[in-house]
C-alpha cells in the first residue's frame, strides 16, 4: 500500500512504507524524495499532496536552550540528559497543554483507531471497515491493499506536517497490528482477536509515533545548520523514539481503563485523547 511521505530532510529516519508494503515502491518526485503510490492502482499517480514547509518550529529561548541540552547529549550521552533536553522542547513548544491543543490531526486520528478497534472488538474486522465507510469486500482484498484502505479512512492525507505526523503514526500501528497479528499469512480476520491490553498498547504506540514524528520535524529544521554530525543526529532520533515510547507506555499502559469500550466519536474519546496526549507531553516536559 501507499502511505504520505514522513516529512523529508536531514536525520529524517523515518520509514516510508511499513513491511508490509513491500510490493510497492515510492515513486520519485522532482526533487528526488519518495512520493506514495496509489494504494488501490500503484501504477497511477499520488494522490497525496506533497507536505507543506512546516509553520510554527520553535522559535523561543527555551528552544535555543534545547538545542544546547540536545548537543551536550548527543555529545556526552544519558538518559537524564535526554530527558532534560525533551524537557526544554516541550517547553518551547508552549509547555504540555499547548503542545496537545496542537496536536489536533494527532488526536483526530487516535479518536479514529480508538473507533476502529472498538468496532473490531465489538463485531469483527467486517463491522469495522463498513463503520470506517468502506465496502466489506476489503475484507477480500490483498492484505497490503486492505491496510492501505483503512490508513486512508483513518489518517489525514499528509497535506500539512500535522496531518504528515498524524499518518505516520497510524502507519506506525497498522505495521505493528501487521506484526502483532501475524496479517501476512493473508488473513485480516485475524484482528479479531484483538482484547483491552492489546488495544491500550495500540493506542499508546499511536500517540508516541505522533510525538515522535513531530520532534522530527522540528528537529529537522532546528539543527540545519548541520551543527550535530549525522551518525549523532541518528543516535539521537533512535533514542528518542525509544525514550518517547516508554513515557507513554508508562502514562497509558498501566492505566486500568478499557479503551475499547469508550465512545470514541462522542465527547468522552475527544476528552479521552486530549488527556492523553497532554499527559504524555507533560511527562516529557517535567524531567528536570
Amino acid at each position: 500500500m501507499g502511505t504520505s511521505k514522513s516529512y523529508g530532510g536531514p536525520g529524517n529516519n523515518s520509514p516510508l512504507l511499513p513491511p508490509w508494503a513491500d510490493d510497492t515502491s515510492p515513486i520519485p518526485t522532482p526533487d528526488g524524495s519518495p512520493q506514495a503510490p496509489n494504494p488501490v492502482n500503484p501504477s497511477a499517480p499520488s494522490t497525496n499532496p506533497t507536505p507543506a514547509t512546516p509553520a510554527g518550529i520553535p522559535q523561543s529561548a527555551n528552544w535555543s536552550t534545547a538545542r544546547r541540552q540536545f548537543g551536550s547529549f548527543v555529545r556526552g550521552g544519558g538518559t537524564g540528559s535526554l530527558g532534560k533536553s525533551l524537557g526544554s522542547y516541550t517547553r518551547s513548544k508552549g509547555g504540555a497543554r499547548n503542545a496537545s491543543r496542537s496536536a489536533r490531526a494527532g488526536r483526530a486520528s487516535t479518536a479514529k483507531l480508538g473507533g476502529f478497534l472498538s468496532n473490531v472488538a465489538r463485531g469483527g474486522i467486517g463491522v469495522a471497515t463498513e463503520a470506517l465507510g468502506l465496502a466489506s469486500a476489503i475484507i477480500g482484498m490483498p492484505v497490503a491493499l486492505a491496510l492501505g484502505t483503512i490508513l486512508d479512512a483513518i489518517a489525514p492525507d499528509g497535506a500539512t506536517p500535522d496531518d504528515n505526523a498524524a499518518r505516520y503514526a497510524i502507519n506506525a500501528t497498522l505495521d505493528e497490528m501487521y506484526e502483532r497479528f501475524e496479517l501476512g499469512e493473508g488473513d485480516l480476520t485475524r484482528l479479531d482477536a484483538i482484547d483491552a491490553s492489546t488495544g491500550k498498547e495500540l493506542i499508546a504506540l499511536s500517540v508516541a509515533s505522533y510525538i515522535y514524528e513531530k520532534f522530527l520535524q522540528d528537529l529537522q529544521y532546528s539543527f540545519e545548520e548541520g551543527n550535530i554530525p549525522v551518525d549523532d543526529v541518528v543516535r539521537l532520533e533512535r533514542e528518542v523514539k525509544s525514550y518517547i515510547q516508554e513515557k507513554v507506555n508508562q502514562e497509558l499502559v498501566q492505566q486500568d481503563i478499557d479503551v475499547l469500550s469508550i465512545n470514541w466519536s462522542g465527547n468522552q474519546g475527544r476528552q479521552f485523547c486530549e488527556d492523553i496526549y497532554s499527559q504524555a507531553y507533560s511527562l516529557l516536559e517535567d524531567r528536570q
